[in-house]
């Protein structure tokens, strides 16, 4: 797990207004809360962040009040694009604590199931795991090379780092290899797509010319 160190300033002035002010400055605003502690509204370098969530970081040490802390990344807030990160949740965590996160699921392989036609898809995109702040995996990998037909995978199935426990249900399908079902169209369908044309309503030709032309 990567942990990242950036430094961090109390913020003071709250408010929608500051708020933009300081984005514009290239900082971004984040809070601390947790262990029973007051929350705390703190400012960070908005670049440094970036950074650290496009390596995936699930904590972050502050330099904060002259001391070096780790808190857990819990959420980040997006603009109205989904892209740029504006906002940040930081957890206080104690290092040797357990903790539950969510951690990303990749599948990797190709089942041998699509040679004969089957096509897999994932159902489960992330696992809750229950591990100590500096076990948590960037990412929980399992092969899907063995899924044959009407095959799947299952939380349970998930091999897992030592010392991470899933907290997600085992019987949870993560993935599932299956042949896809084609409905086809019949001749009776295809008449009454023809019986639900619009009639067209327009004038007889022996009807033609206004009441002026007369």
């Amino acid at each position: 797990m990567e942990m990242g160190t950036i430094s961090a300033e109390p913020r003071t002035l709250l408010g929608s207004k500051h708020t933009r002010r300081m984005r514009k400055s290239g900082k971004m605003p984040a809070i601390i809360y947790g262990h029973g502690e007051k929350p705390e509204p703190i400012t960070i370098d908005a670049h440094e962040a970036e950074n650290l969530l496009d390596h995936h970081s699930r904590v972050i040490e502050l330099q904060l009040n002259g001391s070096k802390s780790s808190f857990l990344i819990k959420s980040v807030q997006y603009d109205y694009l989904g892209t740029n990160p504006i906002h940040l949740d930081l957890m206080r965590v104690n290092v040797n604590e357990r903790i539950q996160v969510n951690v990303e699921i990749e599948l990797r392989g190709t089942a041998k199931g699509t040679e004969e036609g089957g096509v897999v898809s994932q159902i489960l995109n992330a696992v809750e795991v229950e591990c100590i702040l500096t076990n948590i995996p960037e990412s929980i990998r399992a092969s899907i090379a063995h899924l044959d037909i009407n095959d799947d995978l299952l939380v349970k199935d998930l091999e897992l780092p030592e010392g991470v426990t899933a907290v997600t249900d085992g019987e949870e399908q993560v993935a599932v290899c299956r042949v896809p079902t084609v409905v086809e169209e019949t001749e009776e369908g295809e008449e009454g797509e023809a019986q639900a044309m619009p009639e067209v309503i327009g004038r007889a030709k022996d009807d033609e010319g206004s009441d002026d032309d007369k």
